[in-house]
């Protein structure tokens, strides 16, 4: 016997086990009581208080507010630059805002830790970054930072 041949003999036990047609959908066949198949789904979670999320404890928190970051103003020619990398944090984590609940990577405008080699950022006007390294990049006006 040929390996060609023992190929061929096993597919054909396989294909009759796969076609064997009508008794799995015959209902005399289908299991009852405890041996039907039971579709569970997962416990549904206890209610409690939202949990803030909490940054880094390496990163700089400048301001908390229960507005979400979409109430402030888009600034769309820095969020163009932001997608094409030329506007944007340059270390993780250094400066963050809590808005909403949602915290934010924030740069401060010609301030260390802002990368912006066109020089558009405004002097002390705090910037969040949503979706930062991608090309979904936003950038949002928050206020000026006060002294």
């Amino acid at each position: 016997m040929n390996f060609r041949h023992l190929l061929a003999t096993c597919l054909v036990v396989l294909l009759g086990w796969v076609v064997e047609p009508a008794t799995a959908a015959d209902p005399d066949h289908l299991p009852i009581g405890s041996q039907r198949l039971q579709v569970r789904t997962l416990p549904v979670a206890p209610r409690g208080a939202p949990r803030p999320v909490n940054p880094q404890a390496t990163s700089n928190m400048l301001f908390e507010d229960d507005d979400p970051l979409g109430s402030f103003d888009l600034d769309r020619s820095l969020s163009k630059l932001c997608r094409e990398g030329r506007f944007r944090q340059q270390q993780e984590r250094l400066f963050t805002v809590r808005l909403g609940g949602y915290v934010h990577g924030v740069v401060i405008g010609q301030y260390w830790g802002l990368y912006d080699p066109e020089g558009r950022a405004v002097a002390n006007l705090v910037y969040a970054l949503r979706w930062q390294d991608t090309a979904r990049c936003e950038v949002y006006v928050l206020r000026h930072l006060q002294d």
